[in-house]
């Protein structure tokens, strides 16, 4: 067990429950933390805690059986997506094992702010476990990474996220039932370009053919390193039921839904641009239309553009008027760079360099909450 910063708790205290108890994890050589094993902390805290996890060039992971085994309620919380608005990989909170969540008893649970670097089936979720929230995280370099099993499922929020997914689905419901989901505001990227190479059947969210009250909105969708007629990539496969409203579809098409609601959509670069189509019904899409997004290129796959739309009816084509795409909506994509928690920015000792034993110290903290 690793020396804790005391400073560090007492920020992390400002952000939670005084009920709660907040763990650090921390895998740099001689970082300031509890644990330098997050699976030692998850062992070790108790249902409705709080894991911090500090940036790293090393992966969090589980040596001994490849994941992490969660069977209580938890917030996990990196530093973000761009912490400082820093773009190196190694300034992330790297997790390199998946997590199984199998027990009820993990209802609530919440992950935010987290790198998971090339794991498959990231979040791997059965037993019912509702009620949870995945927002802020980054998602690279394999497929399925929230795989639904053996259950029925409701409550999730999906939001602030980036999906980069290899020849398979980025979120992946297997035909289970679920209700009450929120999809929204996520980038999805096919990034291995299966679609174009070799024709597969590549998604971004599959089998939800059993669901009710559910929203996909103001989400990206692109698809690898091509466009057109020759680019098979799609966002749905078997999907129904579903409010789906002020989505981008870029050179990656919306088909595979039934029996849903198409509203405000724009599609570009697709071999099925026009909305709504089959037994779906909707309103006021866009069809084939370049959705202008200020920096932006399919053939890269991380979160660092700008994926704004910098004019035409992207920018104003949304229900109510505003924007379509993750820029849009409720969970602005401007907030997603780095977790709702404060921050400190600086802190100075007021009281002199020299304590006495049994003294006290008087230090000055600046702090700002992120949105």
């Amino acid at each position: 067990m690793k020396k804790v910063s005391s400073l560090f708790i007492a920020l992390a205290s400002l952000a939670l429950s005084a009920t709660a108890t907040v763990h650090t994890v921390n895998n740099n050589l001689n970082g300031p933390g509890q644990f330098s094993s997050l699976q030692t902390a998850i062992s070790t805290a108790s249902a409705g805690d709080t894991i911090y996890i500090a940036a790293s060039p090393s992966n969090y992971s589980n040596p001994s059986t490849a994941r992490f085994l969660l069977d209580k309620k938890l917030t996990f919380i990196g530093v973000g997506m761009r912490p400082g608005e820093k773009k190196e990989n190694s300034a992330l909170s790297r997790i390199g094992s998946r997590f199984d969540i199998n027990d009820v008893a993990a209802n609530g649970s919440s992950f935010i702010g987290l790198y998971f670097a090339g794991v498959g089936s990231t979040l791997n979720v059965s037993a019912n476990v509702s009620n949870c929230q995945v927002l802020r995280c980054w998602f690279d370099g394999s497929s399925s990474h929230l795989t639904f099993n053996s259950g029925s499922f409701s409550g999730w929020l999906i939001a602030n996220n980036y999906f980069g997914f290899n020849c398979s689905s980025g979120i992946d419901m297997n035909n289970n039932t679920c209700t009450n989901f929120i999809i929204q505001n996520n980038v999805f990227a096919e990034i291995s370009g299966c679609g174009i190479q070799n024709g597969s059947s590549v998604v971004a969210i599959n089998g939800f053919p059993n669901s009710a009250n559910c929203i996909i909105s103001n989400n990206l969708f692109y698809g690898g390193q091509g466009a057109g007629v020759a680019n098979t990539d799609r966002a749905f496969n078997n999907i129904s039921n579903f409010i789906i409203e002020n989505n981008i579809f870029h050179t990656m098409s919306p088909a595979g839904a039934a029996n849903s609601v198409f509203n405000n959509n724009i599609t570009f670069g697709t071999v099925a641009n026009t909305l709504p189509y089959g037994s779906n019904a909707g309103v006021n899409n866009v069809i084939d239309t370049d959705p202008q997004l200020t920096t932006f290129s399919n053939a890269t796959f991380n979160p660092n553009q700008n994926f704004q739309p910098a004019g035409g009816p992207a920018k104003t084509g949304a229900v109510g008027g505003g924007q379509m795409g993750v820029y849009g909506g409720s969970f602005n994509w401007n907030n997603s760079a780095v977790p709702p928690i404060p921050v400190i920015k600086n802190f100075s000792i007021t009281s002199g360099a020299t304590v006495p034993a049994g003294g006290s110290m008087t230090i000055k903290v600046t702090s700002t909450k992120q949105n």
